[in-house]
């Protein structure tokens, strides 16, 4: 794949510029073309690097570099810069002895992914052979023999690439078809050209390209529909994702939660489209309220299902809404043998208006956090057995306090306290509690609002990463007469 014309650039006698440009016309438009398709494919495939593959990267580069070479070995390019004939003899050996590389890459990444341990070997065998062959170059050591070996190994490589598409362990699709035909025709080409670069027959070595332009083409409609079919699919997930985020969020209490006496008011706030937080409140005799706030571990859809299981076994606890101890262990019951390797952490309050007493158990949870109005201070209360659904026949413990008007009750997920900041400090429970003493006075669903700002401040002030994890915070206060 060797191109020469650079070293007889000096054996050129004087020509009319518009003379050079009109024989380069084709290289120079080709190569243009060849260069604009490989760096618009790279950039494509830059926002795109997490969630597909990396064929589209491959092909830029191959395109990209080949373009590159083509416009670099022209006449026109040494008459505009004549100083720099070495350079551009040099970028010519360079991208000569490497294009290779992506070229492997990409069959092995979209259609014979198959052979992918064996291409491993191929690059890296491939990439020790060139780089001996562009240091000889560089070194002007044998430098025609360098050429041989890189025209040699290229001879050498066409059969064994031939094979890896034409012996696949998979029914061929249209794609490969496609691929096969375009890497025959361009193996043509390029067995021609460097088979009149190593004499072995004799013709024109300057017609590789119009054999590239034809491959080039073949593998722009693979990579184009591999990447259109992958932006299919994500849009499908993303609306699949949205209609899950609807349904989850229906099954979160809404605003309409009211029992006497009680002001209560709660923030939700998924990482992910769908999360694993949850909380709901069971009401007795419309003076008695349960609230249950619950984490299952991990992100996304799984979690998110789980939380949906949390909603039916809550619900089937209302019963017992006033034995925190007795709800635990029956969600216990309910979901173990039925996570899938998850656990669900959980605090659940129970409050009685006309007692004014508040009964509370945890199950691997954070704890209840109260401020007493009347001393001006916050009580942190946790009485936590193991969490929920890992073991069977789990039993947990309930504390006691009183109740008195003006006092609330907070309760939340761990994605508060665990929130870093830029910095990797966690934001804490003292820094909650601080909040909550300071804040006191905001109506319950200022306060819940204020405290999840609070925290987003706290991760990034710039509002640009995202949550590290699910949010949820609960506030109940008795409101004073």
């Amino acid at each position: 794949m060797h191109n020469p014309q650079l070293c007889m650039i000096s054996a050129m006698s004087p020509a009319v510029p518009v003379e050079i440009v009109r024989a380069d016309a084709v290289r120079l438009l080709l190569g243009t073309i060849f260069s604009a398709c490989g760096a618009a494919a790279c950039l494509l495939w830059l926002p795109r690097a997490r969630r597909q593959g990396s064929s589209l990267l491959y092909f830029g580069l191959a395109a990209l570099m080949y373009g590159v070479r083509l416009i670099a070995t022209t006449a026109t390019m040494a008459y505009l810069i004549p100083q720099h004939t070495g350079l551009l003899l040099r970028l010519d050996w360079f991208i000569t002895s490497f294009i290779v590389l992506p070229f492997i890459l990409f069959f092995v990444e979209t259609v014979t992914p198959q052979w992918k341990r064996a291409a491993g070997w191929i690059v890296a065998v491939t990439l020790v052979l060139q780089i001996f062959i562009l240091t000889a170059r560089l070194l002007n050591l044998r430098r025609d023999l360098a050429d041989a070996a890189n025209s040699l190994m290229v001879l050498g490589l066409m059969p064994l690439l031939l094979v890896m598409l034409f012996l696949p362990r998979r029914k061929a699709n249209r794609e490969l078809w496609i691929v096969r035909t375009g890497v025959i025709v361009f193996a043509a080409f390029a067995a021609y050209t460097n088979a009149v670069d190593v004499r072995l027959i004799a013709g024109n070595s300057k017609l590789e390209f119009a054999g590239f332009a034809f491959f080039l083409g073949c593998l722009g409609y693979v990579a184009a529909s591999q990447t259109l079919r992958s932006e299919e699919r994500l849009i499908s997930i993303s609306k699949e994702l949205e209609i899950a985020r609807r349904i989850q969020t229906g099954l979160l209490p809404g605003d309409d939660v009211h029992v006497a006496e009680l002001e209560i008011a709660a923030r939700y706030v998924p990482a992910t489209s769908v999360a694993g937080d949850f909380y709901d409140f069971l009401i007795k005799d419309g003076r008695e309220l349960g609230v249950l706030v619950a984490d299952v571990s991990g992100h996304g859809v799984p979690a998110a299902l789980s939380a949906s299981m949390v909603k039916i076994a809550i619900r089937s606890q209302a019963g017992q809404a006033d034995l925190p101890a007795q709800v635990l262990t029956g969600l216990n019951s309910i979901l173990y043998g039925n996570m899938q390797g998850q656990f669900v952490t959980a605090g659940y309050l129970f409050l009685n208006v006309g007692k004014r007493e508040l009964a509370y158990a945890g199950a691997g949870h954070p704890p209840l956090l109260v401020w007493r109005a009347g001393e001006r201070r916050v009580e942190s209360i946790e009485e936590n057995g193991l969490f929920l659904g890992a073991f069977p026949e789990c039993q947990y413990a309930t504390v006691k306090s009183s109740f008195s008007p003006g006092d609330r009750c907070l309760l939340y997920t761990d994605g508060i306290l665990e929130a870093p900041n830029p910095a990797g400090e966690e934001f804490g429970a003292a820094r909650l509690q601080e909040f909550l003493a300071v804040n006191a006075a905001l109506p319950a669903r200022d306060f819940c609002d204020a405290v999840v700002q609070h925290v987003a401040e706290w991760c990034d002030r710039s509002g640009k990463r995202e949550p590290h994890d699910d949010l949820t915070v609960v506030m109940v206060e008795f409101k004073a007469h």
